[in-house]
């Protein structure tokens, strides 16, 4: 049982690891759009219309994928003030109480919202209001996607938890 699970979590991990690492690389593009727009804007006095679209969405996506790697390296906002004095085993177990409690009904929930949103928008082939109009439809898939990449590293983190209570010591 515990070689599944260890290869579960690793499976997992890998994954969010791979998408994680690979996201990162938006950053560059994004950079890139953003020193053209204000070379275009401040030295050439002609600003284009499609720079600020391109860079929101590709933000968004940044945003949006890296959101699973970052609860694997355990990088999201959290207030540990009240459990930081515990113990690890105790903190496990709050861990466990509150990814059931909290994090896998509120993924749920924007998993399922999610998709109803991108299965709509790519009913219509959705664009942006703006003149450049670009489709939004891709972008909107990504929630679903993220709400998704969220649960498995979610269930990775529950189960290294429920792991460390039981056995006292890390998957």
């Amino acid at each position: 049982m515990q070689k599944i699970l260890q290869t579960l979590v690793y499976s997992i991990d890998a994954i969010n690891t791979f998408i994680g690492k690979l996201c990162a690389w938006l950053v560059i593009p994004l950079m890139l759009i953003i020193v053209f727009e204000v070379i275009t804007r401040r030295f050439l006095h002609s600003p284009t219309i499609w720079t600020f679209e391109v860079s929101i969405q590709l933000f968004a996506f940044y945003f949006m994928l890296m959101a699973a790697y970052t609860l694997l390296l355990n990088r999201h906002v959290a207030v540990d003030i009240f459990i930081r004095n515990f113990s690890e085993r105790t903190r496990a177990f709050i861990n466990m109480f509150t990814y059931l409690l909290f994090f896998f009904p509120f993924v749920y929930i924007i998993f399922i919202e999610g998709f109803e949103y991108a299965y709509d928008s790519w009913g219509i082939m959705e664009t942006s209001y703006t003149v450049f109009a670009p489709p939004i439809y891709p972008l909107k898939t990504v929630i679903p996607l993220t709400a998704l990449l969220l649960f498995l590293q979610g269930i990775s983190e529950f189960i290294k938890n429920v792991f460390f209570v039981w056995k006292r010591e890390r998957l």
